[in-house]
Parts: structure tokens; C-alpha cells; sequence
């Protein structure tokens, strides 16, 4: 937390020094500091599609906040509390440490802050120095890198069927095979896959990971395989590489993969049978060397006697199986896993709780979780939020939990409408998060566990308004 602590202080003096309001972010979009009026005004998310956008721009004046096209699906859309802003992203030999954003909320100071234009360039850029040596400098606390170790005690906890699993990784980790994850959706697929990774001996090769439900069907095959020049309309000048060069000597995770279109798999398995691709439009081959794990939360065995998914595929992919169990499954993994979230999550939401009472836990205890961890992360988190003391207590529980008639392993079916309204909860808070562009709606769909096609259909069969 020394870290957190030396960049407020250097934010909250130069706040002072130039009276203008100021807000760091990390290369998530999650905020890292920034004076008690940007945080009153404007709170703690962020547009993520919006600053994805703006990095190799260096510095960006931005003078119609919440009226430009990049702010498409924030949820200031054409009411946002800044009159303007200066933004800079935070970029050293390449490597993304995030962005740094002198605000101001006055018409005055946004007359100010426009006029004295290049003054405040200079001033926002011996910040961003101060604030990236205080980053190299510090061990404390790491800006992401684009591949996250994953806590073993997050993935594994005390169950037996995940011992299992974690004995089986350790089996194979000198070998290069393909892995089949499955599991309920929210069990922690995608976290398996990069455990699996990290430590196999590709580790220090790349983690690429692709949402086969994602991607339309007609732009799937070069996604996949890449093109070259010229292969179609709007092909970017000098082509694109595809997922499998870029997970050359590293790990290609497939997740959803029950949702590949069946017109595609053929093209995969040959890749798989051939460790040979060929970009769209291209008439040379290339060799890769990619360790696949693929993933789904869907019966494969329906899908290929429907004639939907095929067996040689299939055979090819799942020569490794794993079942992750679902949370219900192993509870005695709850308190573990919670004190976990509780640490994860301090930095979101500027929390630091120590425990939990009893009472709480004999709740979350007593609930039969179809969200599985992910649900369990979000009422953890929603908990923080609420909780005003160090200690999580049933009062700083979302509704649907506090409420005692819910409280039991099964649910009856009367209680079912609290379980709606806390999915369309969750699915509200990741829109806002993200926003409500397309863009927006892939980052939710992809933080949900879903595809985006199930993130539309919930979307109208829950009536949440854009």
C-alpha cells in the first residue's frame, strides 16, 4: 500500500500547486488515485474502450467530454461532469503502465486549462515521470503484465477433486498435450488455463486467449489464421497476424469452444493435426509450435450426436479432460476463497477489510451459488462497497443473501425472482463498467464468462435498458 499512498501524495501536491483535479489509472482502466472531487464526480470506473483507444496517442486534449464518438457506451454519455480534460498515457520502452488525467469540472477551469494548454503538457508529463519511477521502483505493488500469475489457493483451495486436478497438472506439465477444461459457467476456467500455463514448459511463452463465441463467423478464420494485404476489403496495410502466431511457443486457450461454427472445425483440426497455417490470402505456409487448451460449459457429447460439434475434433482436443467441480461442490474451499477475493478486491474498491463475522459466512455458506466464483467475486465485492467498518458483516450483503428465507442450499422456486434480479444486477454493473457499445458489451460479455450473443439474449430477456 506504500505504493498507492506515494502516488496520492504526489497527485493530491500537484492538484494543489496547479489547481486542477487529477486521476491515475492503471492499463485496466481501474483507478489508481485521484483527488476526492474526480472520485465525488466522476467515481471509480472508467470507459475501458474509451482509453484503449488513446494509447500511442501521448497526449490528448479532450474539450467535448461525454459528446465524442469514443465516448460511445459510457455511461456519461452526453452528461459527463468534465468540461475537459488532458489526457496522457503512461508508456516506457513500450511497456503500458497506464494513463494520467488532469481534469477540470468548472467552465472557468476548463477555459484555463485550454488556454494554458502547453503549460499543463509540461506539468502532466514530469508527473507521469514521478508516477512511472515510483511503479519501476517499487516492489510492493506491480502494474499488470499481460500474463497474471494465478494464486495456487484461488485455484485449487483444500477440496479432494481439485487436489486431483492439481496433482494431474503436475503429471503433465513436462508435456505439451491438449487440454478440455469444462465446467458451469463461473467455476474459473479461464484462470485453470493460465495456471496451466505458467507452469508447463511453454510458461515463458505467450497466453493468448480467444472467445470462440465472440467473433462473428465470417471474420473468424482470419482472427484465427491472419491475413495478409489486400485479402478483403478494410484489410489493414501490410495484413494482421492471427491468434495462432501470436501464441507461436506459447499457449492458445479456445475458450467456449462448443460454440465454434461448424463450418470452421475442419480448418482447426487440420492446424491441430498439421502445426501448419496459412494466412487468408496468403500463398506461403508457417510452422507454429502452439500448446492448445480449449474450454466449454456445454455437454460436447449433445452437440456431436446432434451433429453440431465433430468427433475427430473433439478426440483431438480432449486428450487431457478436466472437470472443474462447481462452488456448491466445494464449499470447504468458501473461507479460502473469500479471504482471497477480499485481498484481490482491496485495491478496487479502496477497502481493507480483515475478516468477516460468523453470521456472514453461515450465509454465504448456506447458499447453493449457480454463479459459482464468479457470482461469489461480485457479492464480495458488493460487500466491500457497502461495508462502512474492517469486518464484512450480513449487513453489507446484497439482498437477494440477507434476506434469511434464502439462505438454503436449494432454492424453492419462489424464491427464483431474486435470482433473476441479481443476475440482471450483475449484468447492469458490468455494463456500466464497460459501457454500452458493442466494444463495451464484448469486455462485459467476456468478464461474465459468456458469449456475446447470451450477453444480448439477457439483455432482452432481463429488459435492461441501455
Amino acid at each position: 500500500m506504500l505504493l498507492l499512498n506515494s502516488i496520492s501524495k504526489v497527485i493530491q501536491a500537484f492538484s494543489r500547486l496547479l489547481r486542477v483535479d487529477i486521476a491515475c489509472f492503471n492499463p485496466d482502466g481501474q483507478l489508481i488515485a485521484a483527488t476526492e472531487e474526480y472520485i465525488l464526480r466522476k467515481g471509480k470506473k472508467v470507459h475501458v474502450p474509451f482509453f484503449n483507444n488513446l494509447y500511442g496517442h501521448h497526449i490528448t486534449l479532450l474539450h467535448q467530454p461525454g459528446k465524442m464518438p469514443t465516448c460511445d457506451g459510457c455511461h456519461f454519455i452526453n452528461n459527463c461532469p468534465s468540461k475537459a480534460e488532458l489526457v496522457q498515457d503512461m508508456i516506457i520502452n513500450g511497456k503500458k503502465y497506464g494513463y494520467l488525467s488532469f481534469v477540470s469540472f468548472s467552465q472557468e477551469n476548463e477555459r484555463i486549462l485550454i488556454e494554458n494548454k502547453e503549460y499543463y503538457i509540461e506539468w502532466l508529463s514530469r508527473l507521469k515521470e514521478i508516477i512511472i519511477s515510483i511503479l519501476r521502483d517499487t516492489d510492493e505493488l506491480k502494474v499488470k503484465e499481460n500474463r497474471v500469475l494465478v494464486s495456487e489457493n484461488y485455484i485449487f483451495g483444500k477440496s479432494k477433486s481439485l487436489s486431483q486436478i492439481h496433482n494431474l497438472i503436475k503429471s503433465i506439465r513436462n508435456g505439451t498435450s491438449s487440454i478440455l477444461i469444462t465446467g458451469e459457467t463461473g467455476t474459473g476456467k479461464s484462470l485453470l488455463a493460465q495456471y496451466i500455463h505458467e507452469t508447463s514448459l511453454v510458461s515463458k511463452g505467450p497466453f493468448i486467449e480467444l472467445n470462440c463465441a465472440a467473433i462473428p463467423e465470417s471474420l473468424f478464420e482470419s482472427e484465427l489464421f491472419g491475413y495478409e494485404e489486400g485479402a478483403f476489403t478494410n484489410a489493414k496495410r501490410h495484413g494482421k497476424q492471427g491468434y495462432f502466431e501470436l501464441a507461436d511457443n506459447g499457449t492458445l486457450f479456445l475458450d467456449e469452444i462448443a460454440d465454434l461454427p461448424i463450418s470452421l472445425q475442419p480448418k482447426l483440426l487440420k492446424v491441430i493435426q498439421d502445426g501448419i497455417i496459412r494466412r487468408v490470402g496468403g500463398t506461403t505456409s508457417k510452422k507454429v509450435n502452439v500448446r492448445l487448451i480449449s474450454a466449454t460449459n456445454r455437454s460436447i457429447d449433445e452437440l456431436m450426436n446432434e451433429k453440431l460439434f465433430r468427433s475427430d475434433l473433439f478426440y483431438r482436443l480432449n486428450v487431457i479432460p478436466m472437470t472443474i467441480p462447481p462452488l456448491r461442490e466445494r464449499m470447504e474451499d468458501l473461507e479460502l476463497l473469500v479471504m482471497n477475493f477480499i485481498e484481490k478486491l482491496s485495491e478496487r474498491t479502496g477497502k481493507f477489510i480483515d475478516s468477516c463475522t460468523k453470521e456472514y459466512m453461515n450465509i454465504l455458506s448456506s447458499y447453493h451459488w449457480p454463479g459459482n466464483l464468479r457470482e461469489l467475486e461480485n457479492v464480495i465485492e458488493y460487500s466491500m462497497n457497502i461495508e462502512q467498518k474492517n469486518v464484512l458483516t450480513k449487513n453489507s450483503l446484497p439482498p437477494y443473501l440477507s434476506n434469511p428465507l434464502i439462505g438454503h442450499h436449494k432454492l424453492e422456486q419462489k424464491h427464483k425472482p431474486a435470482l433473476v434480479e441479481a443476475e440482471k444486477e450483475i449484468i447492469i454493473q458490468k455494463l456500466d463498467q464497460y459501457g454500452n457499445s458493442y466494444s463495451g458489451k464484448q469486455l462485459a460479455a467476456k468478464d461474465l464468462g459468456i458469449s456475446i450473443r447470451t450477453l444480448y439474449r439477457k439483455i432482452d430477456k432481463l429488459q435492461i435498458r441501455s
